[in-house]
């Protein structure tokens, strides 16, 4: 194994040098490695270049390092580059990291629909266009930065947030016993305990946000998987087409066209115009779920909304999420319900349920979720129900408070039903029922007003 790092760039602020950015290079041939370290180096981008010489040393290096990307040949002896990515993707420690397939012998189109079945971002046949290689790398070094740096600012802030919540609940704890034995204190204590009250509160507020960046972080996560499908079709039938069509023009001009040979032709042109058709329709789809749930989120703007619309941009938002834990949706809302309130406090209700539902309901094994909704009056009421291990009666009463998880360590914050709970009562202004029994699963009915009061 030989590793180098390129050379950094200083940003344009001149406040500092950029972090290297670790690539795994994986060849069995050193020429090649060093071939493509020379190349990616004169891109001038700051990358940290680890190499390996087969699939057994890129499998051990990927679990001692975390890389932005992997550049993987496909003909490698012993263990060929489709065996090496099937068995990061059988690692959850490396399931999600992305793979371009280099290679100069394996081009045909079964070999790269097995690589794009396996999860890979791209398929590069040597020898390589430069820009296309550098964009490539570029946007998933800027992908690692951003979660790099998100993940230091929770962390970071997160500490900070805890620490000042112990503080302030010893402090209340003080001030409650000093009150006990100062009598004539009591005035100065209760100003000061309604001080430390409004900073707590102010505290919780920003772990509630932190909590929702985290959801978001991990849509976008999901949306960026379910966007390798349509795109991987996009690229295979384009190639296709491209060949097929050269192919057809060599015929005529040769003088060889016939009737058969022409409707040929159009038979396959039309069914790959389709597939594009249909793969361009789910990216867009995809895209402009993620970007009104975004939006939605992110500026907590009031609007008029159809109810069933931003249900379901939610639910095509965390595809990857659901189709992982096996879990089915059913959404049983008529067209037609409008409202006028906060479409991104509803989208993180559902998104906080269903979150709830994977990882205290269904328990790892599965399960469905039914979304139920309709008009009364001046009210809609939505109605959440999953088929999961269900909530004990003794412990229902505790659902909604902060920092309260069975799966404490385990992905629980005891943050996701007090921000429910919160942005019910607080945002849409309305209320939230629960009812459930151990094994019969949990049923969740918010009452909301079609307009919000302003």
């Amino acid at each position: 194994m030989c590793s180098a790092a390129a050379r950094g760039l200083a940003d344009d602020a001149g406040a500092g040098t950029l972090v290297p950015v670790p690539l795994l290079l994986v060849d069995d041939r050193r020429e090649n490695l060093a071939a493509l370290a020379a190349l990616l180096e004169d891109f001038g981008l700051a990358l940290e270049l680890v190499s390996a010489e087969s699939g057994n040393e890129a499998l051990r290096l990927s679990l001692r390092h975390d890389f932005a990307l992997v550049l993987l040949d496909v003909q490698m002896p012993d263990m060929d580059g489709l065996e090496t990515a099937a068995l990061l993707r059988a690692n959850p420690k490396t399931r999600q990291l992305p793979i371009v397939f280099v290679t100069a012998g394996m081009t045909e189109q079964p070999h790269q629909f097995a690589g794009y079945e396996l999860g890979a971002v791209d398929y590069l046949i040597k020898p390589i266009e430069p820009l296309v290689l550098r964009s490539k790398v570029t946007m998933f070094c800027e992908l690692y930065r951003h979660r790099r740096h998100q993940e230091t600012l929770v962390a970071e802030r997160t500490a900070e947030l805890s620490a000042l919540a112990r503080e302030l609940g010893e402090e209340v704890r003080a001030r409650r016993a000093a009150e006990q034995t100062l009598r004539q204190l009591n005035e100065e204590l209760e100003q000061r305990i309604d001080d430390r009250t409004r900073e707590l509160r102010r505290a919780m507020e920003q772990i509630v946000e932190s909590e929702k960046l985290a959801s978001l972080g991990g849509i976008v996560a999901g949306v960026a998987h379910e966007l390798n499908t349509p795109l991987g079709n996009i690229m295979l039938v384009a190639t296709a087409l491209d060949e097929r069509f050269g192919a057809f023009a060599q015929t005529v001009q040769d003088g060889q066209l016939t009737r058969s040979v022409l409707a040929k032709a159009v038979a396959d042109f039309r069914e790959a115009s389709a597939l594009l058709l249909r793969s361009a329709g789910r990216a867009s789809e995809l895209i402009e779920s993620f970007k009104a749930v975004a939006v939605d989120q992110t500026s907590a703007r009031r609007r008029v909304f159809d109810v069933r619309v931003a249900v379901s941009d939610i639910l095509n938002s965390l595809g990857t999420s659901l189709r992982h834990a096996q879990v089915r949706t059913v959404v049983r809302i008529p067209d037609g319900i409008r409202m006028d309130s906060y479409p991104g406090a509803l989208e993180q209700i559902i998104s906080n349920l269903i979150s709830n539902s994977i990882v205290h309901g269904f328990d790892g094994k599965g399960g469905e979720i039914v979304i139920d909704g309709r008009q009364c009056g001046d009210k809609v009421e939505l109605e959440y129900c999953d088929n999961g291990v269900g909530i004990a009666p003794e412990l229902q009463h505790k659902v909604f408070e902060p920092f309260y998880t069975t799966r404490l360590g385990q992905g629980g914050s005891g943050l996701g039903m007090f921000i429910v709970h919160n942005l019910t009562h607080g945002t849409l202004k309305g209320e939230i029922r629960i009812r459930s029994a151990v094994g019969a699963g949990m049923a969740v009915t918010l009452t909301l007003p079609a307009v919000a009061p302003a």
